[in-house]
C-alpha cells in the first residue's frame, strides 16, 4: 500500500519528505522556560488583548513579556531552572496535579475561571482579584 501511495504522490506532482527528527512530533523537543518568565500562564486558550489582563499584570507588578502562554499537552514538555508562579485559567479535565510534574512543588499557583467567564463574570472576577490580593510572585517576596 506505501508503494501505491508513493506513486500516486509521484503522478500528482507532489514531492514527499522525510522528517529527520521524528521524535520532536512526539514530544521529545523541550520547551525551555526563561529565567526572565515570572508567571507561567496555563490555558487551552490564547488570552485575549483586554483591559483585564493588562490590570492583572499591573496588580502583580509585572509586564507582559514577564509570562509565558502554554497549554496542558505542552507541561511535559516544560524545563525550568527556577520557580515562576503558575495561573491555572479555565478548567481543563486534562490538568491535575499530575500534570504539573514537570514543574517545582514550590510555584504559587492563582485559580481562576476562562477567559470569557473572566470578561463577563464579576463573580468570576472578584474570586481572581481576591486570590491576586494574597499572591505575591517569588521576587516580591524576598
Amino acid at each position: 500500500m506505501p508503494l501505491r501511495r508513493a506513486l500516486l504522490l509521484q503522478q500528482m506532482g507532489i514531492e514527499q519528505w522525510t522528517l529527520q527528527h521524528p521524535q520532536a512530533l512526539k514530544g521529545a523537543s523541550a520547551i525551555v522556560v526563561a529565567e526572565k518568565i515570572k508567571l507561567l500562564i496555563i490555558s487551552p486558550q490564547e488570552p485575549p488583548s483586554t483591559a483585564l489582563l493588562q490590570d492583572i499584570y499591573r496588580a502583580l507588578g509585572i509586564q507582559s513579556q514577564d509570562c509565558m502562554l502554554v497549554d496542558t499537552a505542552q507541561l511535559p514538555r516544560l524545563k525550568t531552572a527556577h520557580s515562576p508562579a503558575i495561573w491555572l485559567v479555565g478548567n481543563d479535565p486534562l490538568l491535575d496535579e499530575n500534570s504539573l510534574v514537570a514543574l517545582d512543588k514550590q510555584n504559587q499557583k492563582l485559580v481562576s475561571a476562562d477567559w470569557q467567564t473572566l470578561q463577563h463574570s464579576s463573580e468570576a472576577k472578584r474570586q481572581l482579584w481576591q486570590q491576586l490580593q494574597q499572591f505575591k510572585l517569588m521576587e516580591q517576596a524576598q
